[in-house]
């Protein structure tokens, strides 16, 4: 047996959820978390079937990513309440018992005096569910800011309910949604959603409303339909991105069986065995060193749990990304950046962004320059005006943090933090980091049920 050391960490028993010491070990070409629990002893947690892939990202990501980056989007709890009761529901063992405090209009306008991010998708139970929901979102429009909504979809079936929120300013939707098979939402929601799912992709389409596909994605169950989600999102220009979000155990998840487990990088290996050769492995790594460097740029902070990629849409569905810009010539300018980043770090940032044009120019780009330039301006001046563009399709491969995978090493530079109320009062204060966030709301649970 083939053994080596990639890095040591922190991490968690997936039993207890006690911290427990970690190494992160490439075994016969596969990559594995290690942990020791004192209570409970030894266990592993299979990182990446693809050890290659997953050395050189993990040492290009600590090169140039570091805790005291920003964040420019919060996640805001609106409500706990839910329409639906979802056998994965991710709020912990004892999502029954958080209940809170809703905050009140007078609340949100105290907030924003103080929390001046330019971007907030609103989530925890069901944004839906609150009866003022249009007034809120105006609120945060009327600060010009940026709002997009998690939901499950029940309420948007009322298409003048729909329009009433784009009306009020809403900007982008992010739809949970798990596939075209009845069986997959019988499983992951209790009920047979997908006749629902369709007709609010129908509204959403008719009313022209930006929106993000959240897959939850689980081996045996929908992993076999990642094609069919993939090319429906290429085929409608009002979806934005798609985002493939493993499984995640927690909550009443964490009695699944662990053969339901699986990683980013192999939704991005499924996703490149049926893209008919468009997609490569080496292209969507390429794009994710891109992509973090730019990350690091701007100051911002980033997951390395989160990979994404793009393509482009054409008359004949889609293109890859790499046929536009060239990211093999680039990555010798990526790589001098994590070299100088940690010694020169204003030096390193002056070089990648004065020459990164130059290295990705291909004379392709032109036909989508437009396009590209609007969503980089966009990016950079935090507007929303890259929702607008049809052309590009975001695809993103990504998992949360659970007590199995958790790694106190990346949880620094999680990019999403929770504002949220309280059971004892209804004023918005910041939860803390995403990943922290629902291994404590994980580990109240384990008290509620002891």
């Amino acid at each position: 047996m083939k053994k080596s050391l990639i890095r040591k960490t922190k991490s968690l028993c997936p039993v207890c959820l006690a911290d427990a010491d970690s190494e992160i070990e490439e075994i016969n070409g596969e990559v594995y978390l290690l942990k020791e629990c004192l209570k409970h002893g030894h266990s592993r947690t299979l990182l990446s079937r693809d050890a290659g892939y997953y050395r050189k990202l993990d040492e290009y990501y600590f090169a140039i990513m570091d805790k005291e980056k920003q964040i420019f989007e919060y996640e805001i709890w609106l409500t706990m309440k839910c329409n639906m009761d979802c056998p994965i529901c991710h709020l912990g063992l004892n999502r029954s018992e958080n209940k809170l405090i809703e905050p009140s209009k007078a609340d949100f306008l105290e907030f924003l005096k103080i929390n001046k991010a330019p971007f907030f998708v609103f989530s925890g139970g069901e944004p839906t569910c609150r009866k003022d929901l249009i007034e809120v979102i105006r609120i945060f429009k009327k600060d010009r800011r940026g709002v997009t909504i998690h939901t499950n979809g029940k309420k948007l079936v009322d298409v003048n309910y729909l329009r009433e929120l784009k009306k009020s300013g809403l900007d982008r939707i992010n739809l949970q949604f798990d596939g075209f098979s009845k069986s997959t939402y019988n499983i992951f929601r209790g009920e047979d959603l997908l006749e629902t799912k369709l007709e609010v992709l129908n509204n959403l389409k008719k009313i022209d409303m930006p929106t993000d596909l959240n897959i939850t994605i689980a081996k045996n169950i929908n992993d076999k339909g990642i094609k069919d989600i993939f090319n429906f999102g290429v085929r409608n220009s009002f979806i934005n991105s798609i985002n493939f979000f493993t499984l995640c155990y927690l909550g009443q998840v964490r009695k699944w069986p662990i053969e339901s487990y699986i990683m980013p990088d192999e939704v991005a290996d499924m996703l490149i065995g049926v893209s008919d050769s468009k997609l490569t492995k080496k292209s969507i790594f390429l794009f994710q060193k891109l992509h973090l460097a730019i990350k690091s740029l701007l100051g911002q902070r980033y997951c390395l749990y989160n990979q994404l990629y793009l393509v482009i849409r054409n008359k004949k569905g889609f293109e890859s990304i790499d046929k536009y810009i060239n990211l093999e010539r680039a990555e010798f300018l990526l790589d001098l950046y994590s070299k100088i980043y940690k010694k020169h770090e204003k030096l390193a940032k002056f070089i990648l962004a004065i020459f990164i044009p130059l290295f990705l120019f291909r004379l392709s780009l032109f036909k989508i320059s437009g396009n590209l330039l609007k969503t980089i301006f966009s990016y950079v001046f935090h507007t929303t005006a890259y929702l607008k563009s049809r052309k590009l399709l975001f695809i993103s491969f990504c998992t949360g943090c659970d007590p199995y995978k958790f790694d106190y090493s990346i949880i620094h530079n999680c990019q999403d933090e929770i504002i949220s109320s309280s059971c004892t009062s209804p004023v918005l204060k910041n939860c803390g980091r995403d990943g922290d966030h629902c291994i404590q709301n994980e580990r109240n649970g384990l008290k509620v049920e002891n």
